[in-house]
Protein backbone atom coordinates (compact mmCIF):
# COMPACT_ATOMS: atom_id res chain seq x y z
CA UNK A 1 0.00 0.00 0.00
CA UNK A 2 2.87 2.35 0.79
CA UNK A 3 4.37 1.69 -2.63
CA UNK A 4 1.03 2.42 -4.29
CA UNK A 5 0.76 5.71 -2.41
CA UNK A 6 4.27 6.69 -3.44
CA UNK A 7 3.48 5.82 -7.05
CA UNK A 8 0.34 7.98 -6.98
CA UNK A 9 2.29 10.87 -5.44
CA UNK A 10 4.91 10.58 -8.15
CA UNK A 11 2.23 10.91 -10.85
CA UNK A 12 0.58 13.94 -9.25
CA UNK A 13 1.58 17.41 -10.50
CA UNK A 14 3.84 19.45 -8.25
CA UNK A 15 2.01 22.44 -6.83
CA UNK A 16 4.09 25.41 -5.73
CA UNK A 17 4.15 29.03 -4.71
CA UNK A 18 7.26 30.99 -5.59
CA UNK A 19 8.46 34.34 -4.29
CA UNK A 20 8.37 37.17 -6.81
CA UNK A 21 11.59 39.01 -6.04
CA UNK A 22 11.61 42.79 -6.26
CA UNK A 23 13.78 44.32 -8.99
CA UNK A 24 17.16 45.66 -8.04
CA UNK A 25 16.89 49.22 -6.74
CA UNK A 26 13.23 48.94 -5.80
CA UNK A 27 12.24 50.48 -2.49
CA UNK A 28 11.95 48.02 0.33
CA UNK A 29 10.57 48.41 3.78
CA UNK A 30 13.08 48.43 6.58
CA UNK A 31 13.29 45.04 8.31
CA UNK A 32 11.05 44.91 11.34
CA UNK A 33 9.63 42.29 13.71
CA UNK A 34 7.27 41.03 11.00
CA UNK A 35 9.51 41.71 7.95
CA UNK A 36 12.68 39.60 7.95
CA UNK A 37 15.83 41.17 6.57
CA UNK A 38 16.35 38.09 4.36
CA UNK A 39 13.12 37.10 2.55
CA UNK A 40 14.54 33.65 1.93
CA UNK A 41 14.88 32.79 5.60
CA UNK A 42 11.93 32.33 7.95
CA UNK A 43 12.01 34.58 10.97
CA UNK A 44 9.65 34.34 13.90
CA UNK A 45 11.63 35.74 16.80
CA UNK A 46 11.69 32.37 18.58
CA UNK A 47 14.87 31.76 20.59
CA UNK A 48 17.19 29.39 18.78
CA UNK A 49 18.72 26.32 20.39
CA UNK A 50 21.79 24.96 18.58
CA UNK A 51 22.30 21.24 18.12
CA UNK A 52 25.45 19.30 18.90
CA UNK A 53 27.23 20.69 15.83
CA UNK A 54 26.40 24.24 16.91
CA UNK A 55 23.76 24.68 14.19
CA UNK A 56 20.22 25.79 15.00
CA UNK A 57 17.55 23.10 14.66
CA UNK A 58 15.41 23.87 11.55
CA UNK A 59 12.03 23.84 13.31
CA UNK A 60 13.15 26.56 15.74
CA UNK A 61 13.23 29.13 12.93
CA UNK A 62 9.75 28.23 11.63
CA UNK A 63 6.46 29.89 12.64
CA UNK A 64 5.19 28.35 15.86
CA UNK A 65 2.08 26.95 14.15
CA UNK A 66 4.27 25.14 11.59
CA UNK A 67 6.72 23.82 14.19
CA UNK A 68 3.82 22.33 16.16
CA UNK A 69 2.20 20.75 13.11
CA UNK A 70 5.15 19.34 11.16
CA UNK A 71 8.51 17.66 11.72
CA UNK A 72 11.03 19.82 9.90
CA UNK A 73 14.30 18.58 8.45
CA UNK A 74 16.88 20.38 6.33
CA UNK A 75 18.63 18.45 3.59
CA UNK A 76 21.05 20.07 1.19
CA UNK A 77 19.55 23.56 1.40
CA UNK A 78 15.97 22.26 1.15
CA UNK A 79 13.54 22.08 4.04
CA UNK A 80 11.18 19.11 4.20
CA UNK A 81 8.01 19.06 6.30
CA UNK A 82 6.77 15.65 7.49
CA UNK A 83 3.52 14.81 9.27
CA UNK A 84 5.08 12.01 11.36
CA UNK A 85 8.31 11.70 13.31
CA UNK A 86 9.25 8.61 11.28
CA UNK A 87 9.37 10.92 8.24
CA UNK A 88 7.22 8.74 6.00
CA UNK A 89 4.51 11.30 5.10
CA UNK A 90 6.10 14.26 3.32
CA UNK A 91 3.74 17.23 3.15
CA UNK A 92 5.86 20.05 1.71
CA UNK A 93 9.29 21.09 0.52
CA UNK A 94 10.76 24.57 0.67
CA UNK A 95 13.80 26.31 -0.76
CA UNK A 96 14.82 29.93 -0.31
CA UNK A 97 12.47 31.09 -3.06
CA UNK A 98 9.74 28.44 -3.41
CA UNK A 99 7.45 26.13 -1.43
CA UNK A 100 6.07 23.04 -3.17
CA UNK A 101 3.79 20.09 -2.44
CA UNK A 102 2.09 17.20 -4.19
CA UNK A 103 -1.04 17.99 -2.18
CA UNK A 104 -3.79 20.48 -2.92
CA UNK A 105 -5.90 20.40 0.28
CA UNK A 106 -6.69 23.67 2.04
CA UNK A 107 -4.73 22.84 5.23
CA UNK A 108 -1.52 22.30 3.26
CA UNK A 109 -2.11 25.46 1.21
CA UNK A 110 -2.58 27.50 4.40
CA UNK A 111 0.61 26.05 5.87
CA UNK A 112 2.54 26.97 2.70
CA UNK A 113 1.25 30.54 2.88
CA UNK A 114 2.06 30.81 6.59
CA UNK A 115 5.67 30.01 5.73
CA UNK A 116 5.58 32.56 2.88
CA UNK A 117 4.25 35.24 5.27
CA UNK A 118 6.94 34.44 7.84
CA UNK A 119 9.58 34.89 5.12
CA UNK A 120 8.22 38.31 4.29
CA UNK A 121 6.97 37.51 0.79
CA UNK A 122 4.45 40.01 -0.58
CA UNK A 123 3.87 38.62 -4.09
CA UNK A 124 3.85 34.95 -5.12
CA UNK A 125 3.65 33.05 -8.41
CA UNK A 126 1.16 30.16 -8.14
CA UNK A 127 1.79 27.01 -10.19
CA UNK A 128 0.14 23.59 -10.24
CA UNK A 129 -3.27 22.02 -10.73
CA UNK A 130 -6.34 24.15 -11.38
CA UNK A 131 -7.83 23.34 -7.95
CA UNK A 132 -4.56 24.21 -6.19
CA UNK A 133 -4.16 27.52 -8.01
CA UNK A 134 -7.74 28.53 -7.22
CA UNK A 135 -7.50 27.76 -3.49
CA UNK A 136 -4.00 29.23 -3.23
CA UNK A 137 -5.09 32.48 -4.92
CA UNK A 138 -8.15 32.84 -2.65
CA UNK A 139 -6.18 32.16 0.53
CA UNK A 140 -3.27 34.41 -0.51
CA UNK A 141 -5.66 37.28 -1.30
CA UNK A 142 -7.40 36.80 2.06
CA UNK A 143 -4.01 37.20 3.78
CA UNK A 144 -3.10 40.34 1.84
CA UNK A 145 -0.61 38.66 -0.54
CA UNK A 146 -0.59 39.25 -4.29
CA UNK A 147 -1.12 35.97 -6.14
CA UNK A 148 -0.16 35.65 -9.80
CA UNK A 149 -0.66 32.80 -12.24
CA UNK A 150 -4.44 32.48 -11.77
CA UNK A 151 -7.38 34.41 -13.20
CA UNK A 152 -10.12 34.51 -10.54
CA UNK A 153 -13.84 34.56 -11.19
CA UNK A 154 -16.30 36.83 -9.38
CA UNK A 155 -17.14 33.95 -7.02
CA UNK A 156 -13.42 33.51 -6.24
CA UNK A 157 -13.08 37.21 -5.39
CA UNK A 158 -16.19 37.05 -3.22
CA UNK A 159 -14.79 34.05 -1.31
CA UNK A 160 -11.47 35.87 -0.84
CA UNK A 161 -13.32 38.88 0.63
CA UNK A 162 -15.25 36.59 2.98
CA UNK A 163 -12.10 34.86 4.22
CA UNK A 164 -10.30 38.19 4.61
CA UNK A 165 -13.05 39.37 6.95
CA UNK A 166 -12.82 36.11 8.90
CA UNK A 167 -9.04 36.58 9.25
CA UNK A 168 -9.53 40.12 10.56
CA UNK A 169 -12.17 39.04 13.07
CA UNK A 170 -10.02 36.13 14.24
CA UNK A 171 -7.05 38.47 14.72
CA UNK A 172 -9.19 40.85 16.76
CA UNK A 173 -10.49 38.03 18.96
CA UNK A 174 -6.94 36.71 19.50
CA UNK A 175 -5.77 40.21 20.42
CA UNK A 176 -8.57 40.53 22.99
CA UNK A 177 -7.80 37.10 24.44
CA UNK A 178 -4.07 37.91 24.71
CA UNK A 179 -4.88 41.20 26.45
CA UNK A 180 -7.23 39.43 28.86
CA UNK A 181 -4.64 36.77 29.63
CA UNK A 182 -2.03 39.46 30.25
CA UNK A 183 -4.39 41.31 32.59
CA UNK A 184 -5.13 38.11 34.50
CA UNK A 185 -1.42 37.34 34.95
CA UNK A 186 -0.75 40.91 36.08
CA UNK A 187 -3.63 40.76 38.53
CA UNK A 188 -2.06 37.81 40.40
CA UNK A 189 -2.75 38.49 44.04
CA UNK A 190 -6.11 40.09 43.22
CA UNK A 191 -7.60 36.67 42.41
CA UNK A 192 -8.20 35.83 46.07
CA UNK A 193 -9.76 39.23 46.70
CA UNK A 194 -12.03 38.82 43.67
CA UNK A 195 -13.12 35.38 44.85
CA UNK A 196 -13.90 36.79 48.29
CA UNK A 197 -15.90 39.60 46.69
CA UNK A 198 -17.91 37.14 44.59
CA UNK A 199 -18.64 35.06 47.68
CA UNK A 200 -19.89 38.16 49.48
CA UNK A 201 -22.31 38.75 46.61
CA UNK A 202 -23.67 35.22 46.41
CA UNK A 203 -26.97 34.73 44.66
CA UNK A 204 -29.97 35.24 46.92
CA UNK A 205 -33.20 33.22 46.56
CA UNK A 206 -35.20 34.54 43.62
CA UNK A 207 -32.26 36.58 42.28
CA UNK A 208 -31.30 35.96 38.62
CA UNK A 209 -28.01 34.20 37.89
CA UNK A 210 -25.01 36.51 37.74
CA UNK A 211 -23.06 36.19 34.47
CA UNK A 212 -19.66 34.59 34.89
CA UNK A 213 -16.40 35.94 33.43
CA UNK A 214 -16.69 33.32 30.68
CA UNK A 215 -20.22 34.52 29.85
CA UNK A 216 -19.07 38.14 29.68
CA UNK A 217 -16.15 37.28 27.41
CA UNK A 218 -18.50 35.32 25.15
CA UNK A 219 -20.76 38.40 24.86
CA UNK A 220 -17.74 40.54 23.91
CA UNK A 221 -16.55 38.06 21.26
CA UNK A 222 -20.04 37.73 19.75
CA UNK A 223 -20.36 41.50 19.56
CA UNK A 224 -16.97 41.81 17.84
CA UNK A 225 -18.10 39.29 15.22
CA UNK A 226 -21.53 40.82 14.56
CA UNK A 227 -20.96 44.56 14.97
CA UNK A 228 -20.31 46.74 11.94
CA UNK A 229 -16.81 48.11 11.28
CA UNK A 230 -17.58 51.42 12.99
CA UNK A 231 -19.30 49.55 15.80
CA UNK A 232 -16.16 47.47 16.44
CA UNK A 233 -14.06 50.65 16.33
CA UNK A 234 -16.31 52.31 18.91
CA UNK A 235 -16.25 49.21 21.14
CA UNK A 236 -12.44 49.05 20.99
CA UNK A 237 -12.18 52.73 22.00
CA UNK A 238 -14.59 52.28 24.91
CA UNK A 239 -12.81 49.11 26.08
CA UNK A 240 -9.45 50.90 26.03
CA UNK A 241 -10.95 53.76 28.05
CA UNK A 242 -12.37 51.31 30.60
CA UNK A 243 -8.94 49.68 31.03
CA UNK A 244 -7.17 53.03 31.31
CA UNK A 245 -9.49 54.96 33.62
CA UNK A 246 -10.87 52.17 35.83
CA UNK A 247 -7.52 50.89 37.02
CA UNK A 248 -8.82 50.34 40.53
CA UNK A 249 -11.20 47.62 39.35
CA UNK A 250 -10.13 44.00 38.94
CA UNK A 251 -10.19 42.18 35.61
CA UNK A 252 -13.58 40.55 36.23
CA UNK A 253 -15.25 43.89 36.94
CA UNK A 254 -13.76 45.46 33.81
CA UNK A 255 -14.89 42.48 31.73
CA UNK A 256 -18.43 42.81 33.11
CA UNK A 257 -18.54 46.50 32.11
CA UNK A 258 -17.16 45.71 28.63
CA UNK A 259 -19.79 42.98 28.19
CA UNK A 260 -22.55 45.44 29.13
CA UNK A 261 -21.23 47.99 26.59
CA UNK A 262 -20.93 45.25 23.93
CA UNK A 263 -24.49 44.07 24.50
CA UNK A 264 -25.91 47.59 24.34
CA UNK A 265 -24.06 48.38 21.10
CA UNK A 266 -25.28 45.11 19.60
CA UNK A 267 -28.90 45.83 20.61
CA UNK A 268 -28.66 49.31 19.09
CA UNK A 269 -27.34 48.01 15.75
CA UNK A 270 -29.94 45.23 15.59
CA UNK A 271 -32.70 47.77 16.15
CA UNK A 272 -31.39 50.81 14.24
CA UNK A 273 -28.82 49.45 11.77
CA UNK A 274 -25.01 49.67 11.57
CA UNK A 275 -23.13 52.31 13.54
CA UNK A 276 -21.84 55.16 11.34
CA UNK A 277 -19.11 57.37 12.78
CA UNK A 278 -18.13 60.73 11.34
CA UNK A 279 -14.48 61.32 10.33
CA UNK A 280 -13.95 63.35 13.51
CA UNK A 281 -15.41 60.56 15.66
CA UNK A 282 -13.18 57.97 13.96
CA UNK A 283 -10.10 60.11 14.59
CA UNK A 284 -11.12 60.52 18.23
CA UNK A 285 -11.69 56.76 18.59
CA UNK A 286 -8.28 55.85 17.14
CA UNK A 287 -6.27 58.72 18.67
CA UNK A 288 -3.72 57.67 21.31
CA UNK A 289 -4.71 58.34 24.89
CA UNK A 290 -3.24 61.59 26.28
CA UNK A 291 -0.61 61.23 28.96
CA UNK A 292 -2.05 62.00 32.37
CA UNK A 293 -0.92 65.35 33.71
CA UNK A 294 1.09 65.07 36.93
CA UNK A 295 -0.83 66.32 39.94
CA UNK A 296 1.24 68.92 41.79
CA UNK A 297 1.94 68.07 45.41
CA UNK A 298 0.08 70.30 47.87
CA UNK A 299 2.19 73.08 49.30
CA UNK A 300 3.43 72.29 52.76
CA UNK A 301 2.00 74.60 55.35
CA UNK A 302 4.58 76.07 57.69
CA UNK A 303 3.32 76.40 61.22
CA UNK A 304 4.63 79.37 63.25
CA UNK A 305 7.22 78.33 65.78
CA UNK A 306 6.58 78.91 69.44
CA UNK A 307 8.71 81.68 71.00
CA UNK A 308 11.84 80.38 72.64
CA UNK A 309 12.28 80.98 76.31
CA UNK A 310 15.65 81.67 77.82
CA UNK A 311 16.57 81.77 81.46
CA UNK A 312 17.64 85.20 82.67
CA UNK A 313 20.31 85.59 85.29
Amino acid sequence: MALADKARDALRPTNSIEAILEPVGAARAAPGPETPADPGKPATGRPGRPDRQGKQAPYLSEPESIAKRYYVEERGGERQYFEDYQKKNLAMRATDTSISSKREDLNTIRAMLEIAEARGWHSVEIRGSAEFKREAWIEASARGLEGRGFTPSDADRQEADRRREQHQQANQVRAVERAEARDERAAGHQAAAAAHELKAHEKQPGEPERPTVTDNRRVIREAQKELSEDGRLLLAALSEKIDRQMNRLNTEAKTEIKAFVSGELLKKERAEGPTVLSPDQKRAATAPAPDPKPVPAPARRLEPEAPRRSLSR
